[in-house]
């Protein structure tokens, strides 16, 4: 009979070792970018990656939400989002946008944006009257990365218009900036900028249909394809998707996809392959956890993994970019508004292939 030999252990051992070592690493950090801030609610924020790399992230801080001690901070991190600058206020309360003969009385959520000629782009809610259903969006810009900005321009006219999301490119002179109407007629959808050198030299507002929806998030799929990703607002409500032709400057009818939504936001950022990752609170009726699922389609979606998940808190909008070195940034509220929190992962940490795979 013949006789099989033994496989060397010490061999097996140093192919373990070597298939370990070739392995890429998995990456996952996380950052309070809030720290320095004193007032209780940090609440509204969003992250960009800047021309030279960096990251900037802005959000308002008050002693509550709606307080008219309210104001606009940021904060740059050179290394990745491991060393974060000191604090930058660059919206103070009762500050009056340029187009306005009323100064605010307390603001809300922030938008950030830079466009291909480098200029930053600072978009937020001001409040004029009464709470949300009064504010306006105004905006300003900054020509040295976040460093100083301009005075602030009102953007919208309209009282109960809010930012939410990042606006996404539709050409080098072509914006579009999601939005949510909480004022008399309640609705979400898009505004078109066309910009140039800093300035909006005209503007086109988008509506999707249905009042039940907020705090749309944007894809662009192709170049003449948008997908927007809604809020609903209610709880025990589900994320719906709406397509926008960019030619004709309209939208499909929402569709309902198989995420739950707590009447919580949302964001958004495409993936390989034309997938699409989505930051969302897997739950029907309470903002924990927060998590992070995947779509080939933006219908159907499998859920990858949570970024938090304990029992009895809350960790809720979400602001989500890829970078250009392929890994992930997401910024949300932590804790019941206490702190803004960033982490950074890779498609690794999610469990995915960043060229094709699963």
């Amino acid at each position: 009979m013949r006789k099989f030999r033994q496989p060397n252990i010490w061999a097996v051992v140093f192919f373990a070792l070597i298939t370990r070592s070739t392995a890429p690493a998995q990456i996952f950090t996380s950052s309070n970018v809030s720290a320095e801030a004193t007032t209780p609610v940090q609440h509204g924020s969003s992250i960009i990656e800047l021309d030279d790399g960096s990251l900037l992230v802005s959000w308002y801080a008050g002693r509550k939400e709606a307080a008219r001690d309210t104001r606009i901070l940021l904060r740059h991190s050179t290394t990745g989002g491991a060393n974060w600058e000191p604090t930058q206020t660059v919206v103070v309360p009762g500050e009056c946008a340029a187009e306005s003969w009323f100064s605010n009385k307390t603001l809300g959520n922030t938008a950030l944006f830079q466009d291909t000629e480098n200029v930053v782009w600072l978009f937020y809610a001001a409040v004029e009257f009464g709470g949300w259903s009064g504010a306006h969006i105004e905006y300003k810009t900054s020509r040295d990365r976040g460093r100083t900005w301009s005075e602030a321009h009102r953007l919208t006219g309209k009282l109960g218009d809010l930012p939410r999301s990042k606006p996404i490119e539709l050409g080098s002179d072509d914006i579009f900036l999601p939005l949510s109407h909480s004022a008399f007629r309640k609705y979400c959808g898009g505004m078109r900028l066309e910009i140039s050198d800093g300035k909006i030299m005209k503007k086109v507002l988008s509506a999707i249909a249905g009042k039940e929806y907020s705090h749309p998030t944007f894809v662009a799929v192709d170049s003449n394809r948008v997908l927007a990703f809604l809020r609903a607002r209610r709880r025990d409500g589900s994320v719906q998707s709406a397509s926008f032709d960019v030619s004709k400057n309209t939208w499909s009818s929402p569709r309902v996809t198989n995420l739950r939504n707590p009447n919580s936001a949302i964001d958004a950022v495409r993936f390989d392959g034309g997938r699409i990752l989505l930051a969302y609170n897997d739950n029907a009726n309470y903002r924990n956890p927060l998590s992070i699922a995947i779509s080939d389609d933006g219908i159907n979606f499998r859920k990858l993994r949570d970024i938090e998940n304990e029992p009895g808190q809350e960790f809720f909008y979400p602001s989500l970019i890829r970078a250009r070195d392929g890994t992930f940034y997401l910024t949300y509220t932590w804790h019941y508004c206490s702190v803004i929190k960033c982490v950074h992962f890779d498609a690794q940490w999610l469990g995915l292939n960043p060229v094709g795979g699963p």
